[in-house]
């Protein structure tokens, strides 16, 4: 069930900004079950997900297991925190959403390490950064491929893609509202910074060779991330960057997303 717990909530069911947004994960995962592809990592929600290749027990392998997590972040579906609540939501592991706590508070309690959010915390430490935390809830929740360093790899590889997207479109922020439109209409000309980073996420599609997924046949943690950048960036709330831009130019990142 779900419960509130110091301003947070104890998410088994949906959290709020996933009650209206899963669908196109959940297609993902019918699209995988359907051809028969789904990998042997994607064990959602079993103690096998969080298993290592060299643990001698499933009783020792689930002493592993986090007791207590909370994520720390606005009440915005932001995919820097949604990747994380998302891939914890989908492999059943439970977690506190905390949305209401501000960042002078938590810098105050000494739980941001690098001064920014989103942040976890697993059992009384902190993890910050959007990869490190999305490679550990993938972890958990079977949505990592740990038992492949190459994939697992490859997975980092898109998350910080979408960082690097986010870093480019967020060094337009503090301009003037003309010249924030005109520097935005250059990131995504032909030859733009935009275009470039997007294609990069473009190009692991379409080399994975399964489409749909960014890497491997199934549903990672990298699949979320990108499908919630793309909604904010196909969101229209970005002046300069049309609603259709991403869905125009990048054919393989659109049918991820659809």
């Amino acid at each position: 069930g779900t419960g509130a717990r110091g301003g947070g909530a104890l998410v088994q069911p949906l959290s709020r900004s996933l009650a209206g947004s899963l669908a196109p994960p959940q297609r993902m995962w019918q699209r995988q079950q359907q051809q028969g592809t789904r990998s042997t990592w994607a064990a959602v929600g079993s103690v096998a997900a969080f298993c290592t290749a060299g643990s001698s027990s499933a009783a020792a392998c689930k002493e592993k297991r986090p007791k207590i997590i909370t994520v720390y972040y606005g009440d915005l579906p932001f995919w820097r925190a949604e990747c994380v609540r998302m891939s914890l939501f989908i492999g059943g592991v439970a977690f506190e959403d905390k949305r209401d706590q501000k960042r002078d508070e938590l810098k105050a309690e000494g739980k941001l390490a690098f001064g920014a959010t989103p942040v976890m915390e697993v059992d009384g430490k902190m993890l910050s950064q959007t990869q490190a935390m999305a490679a550990f809830a993938g972890r958990l929740s079977g949505l990592y491929p740990g038992d492949d360093a190459w994939l697992a790899a490859k997975v980092d590889e898109a998350i910080n893609g979408c960082t690097d997207i986010t870093t480019t479109i967020g060094g337009t922020m503090r301009l003037p509202a003309d010249d924030k439109v005109k520097a935005r209409e250059a990131l995504i000309a032909p030859e733009g910074r935009l275009t470039m980073h997007l294609g990069g996420l473009e190009r692991l599609i379409s080399e994975n060779g399964h489409p749909g997924f960014v890497v491997g046949s199934s549903i990672t943690v990298a699949d979320l991330a990108i499908w919630r950048l793309v909604g904010w960036v196909s969101s229209g709330v970005i002046d300069g960057i049309p609603m259709d831009y991403v869905a125009k130019t990048f054919p393989q990142i659109e049918g991820l997303c659809e």
